[in-house]
C-alpha cells in the first residue's frame, strides 16, 4: 500500500470523482478524509471504503466560507497530527451558463455579476481556501502533497466563461503554490479531464441537449491523482496532465 499511514482530505467527496478519488486512496492505505456539503453524500462514500477494507471519516463543510475551512484544518490535524494530502475537487458548473432556448453558451457579455461571481466562488475560491488553510500544517511537518483538478475548459479555448477562467485559475494557483511550497517539502499538481461521466454532469447533458456527448469515467481520473500522489517522480511539482480531450 503506497499511501499506508498517509492522512488525505478529498474535498467534493460526496461523488462523482471526489468519491472515485476517496476510494481510490483509500485502497492504498491512506485514511481518506472526505468533504463535502451533502452529509448524506459523504456517508456513502465512507460506507463504500469501508466495506472494501478501507479507513475513511466524513466532514461537511461550506468550503466557500474561510471559517469553515480553517475548522476543517484545525480539526483534522488535531485528530490525525498530520495532513500528508488534499486533493481539491469540490467544484462544477449549473447549466444556466447555457442559455435554455438556444442551448448555447451564454457570451461573455450577457453574464450578470452574480452568475460570475458563484462560478468563481465555488471554483477557483475554495480550492485557495483549501491551499491557504491547509498548507500551514504541511509547512510545520515539512512534506505534503496537492492535487488539484482543473479542466480541458480552463487549458484550452472554450465557450464556458467563468468556468474555463476559474479552471485556467486553478492552473496557475497550482504553478504559484508549487514555486513557493517547495523548498518546504510540498508538491502541488493538477489534473485536467474532460467531461467526466458523474451524476451532476449527466444532469447537466440532459438540460442542453447532449445525452449522447462521449464521456470520460471518474475512475480515470482518480487513478491519474494516484498516479501523482503515488508513482510521480518527486521532482514533479507545478504540473498539470491533461486526460481525454473530449471538450
Amino acid at each position: 500500500m503506497k499511501l499506508k499511514g498517509k492522512i488525505a482530505i478529498i474535498t467534493g467527496a460526496g461523488k462523482g470523482i471526489g468519491r472515485e478519488t476517496a476510494l481510490a486512496v483509500a485502497r492504498e492505505g491512506a485514511a481518506a478524509i472526505c468533504v463535502a456539503r451533502t452529509q448524506q453524500d459523504l456517508d456513502e462514500t465512507v460506507r463504500l471504503i469501508e466495506e472494501n477494507g478501507g479507513k475513511g471519516e466524513a466532514f461537511s463543510f461550506d468550503l466557500t466560507d474561510a471559517a469553515q475551512v480553517q475548522s476543517l484544518a484545525d480539526t483534522v490535524a488535531e485528530k490525525y497530527g498530520r495532513i500528508d494530502i488534499l486533493v481539491n475537487n469540490a467544484g462544477g458548473y449549473p447549466s444556466e451558463i447555457y442559455d435554455k432556448v438556444s442551448r448555447q453558451a451564454i457570451k461573455i457579455w450577457e453574464w450578470s455579476e452574480e452568475q460570475w461571481d458563484q462560478i468563481i466562488k465555488t471554483n477557483l475560491k475554495i480550492p485557495f481556501l483549501c491551499i491557504n488553510k491547509i498548507l500551514p500544517v504541511m509547512i510545520a511537518q515539512g512534506s505534503g502533497d496537492i492535487v488539484s483538478v482543473s479542466s480541458r475548459m480552463g487549458r484550452i479555448a472554450s465557450q464556458m466563461g467563468a468556468y474555463a477562467v476559474a479552471k485556467g485559475g486553478i492552473v496557475t494557483l497550482t504553478k504559484t503554490t508549487a514555486i513557493q511550497a517547495q523548498e518546504y517539502g510540498i508538491r502541488a499538481n493538477a489534473v485536467a479531464p474532460g467531461i467526466v461521466d458523474t451524476p451532476g454532469q449527466r444532469v447537466y447533458n440532459h438540460n442542453v441537449g447532449q445525452d449522447d456527448i462521449k464521456m470520460g469515467s471518474a475512475a480515470s481520473v482518480a487513478d491519474a491523482i494516484l498516479y501523482l500522489l503515488c508513482d510521480a517522480p518527486p521532482v514533479m511539482t507545478g504540473q498539470v496532465i491533461d486526460l481525454f480531450t473530449t471538450v
